[in-house]
């Protein structure tokens, strides 16, 4: 059926954006693409640069093939039993894609993996705990060129719309429960008198929550994203991030941006964090706010909060990131590539 060893299961357009940077890095023609649930015509036009095989996840099935490798950011996808990942593979590898929601991130489902690429050290010794799969450290692909690429900062402020001479915040917000839309939407609207606003919508809320989109749209903000578009310009283009839980709040730490949290009640004893949570974790060491506190406004100014922000947010970087920045996307794609003699060295005790 295919002659690729590995492949790459993609059950959301957003997945392009994390593995991109490994599939520029892979040698042409390494790896297939399996997709569940994401429209054929739609992965393609997404997928087109690398020129890979697309192949539909019940089809592989159909075919009783099994790629040598599967890589996926979880198993969790459809109502397979087995999981779809060990029907479709021999071996299956992990590709970490957010740091945060340790509820959700160190789940049992991590058992069914032979190896895990992780973002630094404080990941790696958690997945060792409670799995036996070989455990890489990558650092963060997604933001390689974040680290490599100087962005033209008027252009990028010009494409989104921008007044060139405010400042821009980013909202990056969750979804469901621990999503900080419709607790804060007219206190950060109301920024935009001062600021350039925009915000990006967790690219499953759209289709899950459209009422909370739209009530979201109807604030005054300089831009609203509602696609699976990179985050990587916004982190390029921000002054100030604002986050609640899940991933973004912990790349901010790894490329060092200036932020504040935003808090939702009982955010943690939410099943998906628990208080020892990376993004629960983070309110211990950063200024976080809860709606309707008021406060929001004068610490975006507050230059004395920034110099100690920034001194926690280096203690941190190292905790929670090995320091490959500008070239995760290397690590990843040379561990892929030798993936049989790590898994065997795994078994065999040495790794």
């Amino acid at each position: 059926m295919s002659k690729a060893h590995t492949a790459f299961l993609l059950h959301s357009l957003e997945l392009v954006n994390h593995f991109a940077p490994v599939w520029d890095q892979l040698p042409p023609g390494s790896f297939d693409i399996v997709l569940f649930d994401v429209a054929q015509d739609a992965a393609a036009a997404a997928t087109r640069k690398w020129n890979c095989r697309l192949w539909n996840a019940d089809d592989v099935i159909g075919a009783r093939h099994k790629f040598r490798f599967l890589v996926s950011n979880h198993p969790a996808v459809g109502a397979y039993n087995p999981p779809l990942v060990q029907q479709i593979a021999e071996h299956n590898v992990r590709f970490m894609y957010a740091a945060g929601k340790t509820g959700w991130n160190l789940a049992s489902w991590n058992q069914l993996y032979d190896a895990i690429l992780c973002f630094g050290p404080y990941h790696a010794e958690a997945f060792s705990e409670i799995c036996d799969a070989a455990i890489i450290q990558m650092g963060y692909p997604r933001f390689d060129r974040y680290f490599s690429e100087q962005p033209d900062l008027a252009t990028l402020k010009s494409q989104y719309g921008c007044d060139p001479g405010k400042d821009t915040i980013v909202w990056l917000p969750t979804w469901k429960a621990l999503s900080s839309v419709s607790h804060f939407d007219e206190e950060i609207g109301a920024l935009t008198e001062k600021y350039n606003v925009i915000v990006k919508v967790h690219p499953l809320m759209p289709g899950s929550e459209p009422h909370r989109v739209q009530a979201l749209a109807r604030q005054p903000l300089t831009r609203l994203i509602t696609d699976h578009s990179d985050n990587l310009p916004l982190y390029q283009l921000a002054d100030f991030m604002l986050f609640d839980y899940g991933g973004p709040p912990m790349a901010a730490l790894y490329t060092d941006k200036n932020f504040l949290l935003l808090d939702v009640p009982n955010a943690s004893q939410d099943v998906f964090t628990g208080p020892q949570s990376p993004d629960i974790a983070l309110r211990r060491h950063f200024k976080h706010l809860a709606a309707g506190s008021g406060d929001l406004e004068a610490s975006l100014a507050d230059e004395t909060l920034w110099d100690e922000h920034r001194v926690m947010r280096a203690e941190l970087r190292r905790k929670y990131f090995a320091p490959h920045f500008g070239f995760a996307a290397h690590v990843a794609a040379q561990a892929l590539m030798h993936m049989d003699h790590i898994i065997t060295q795994q078994k065999a005790g040495g790794w």
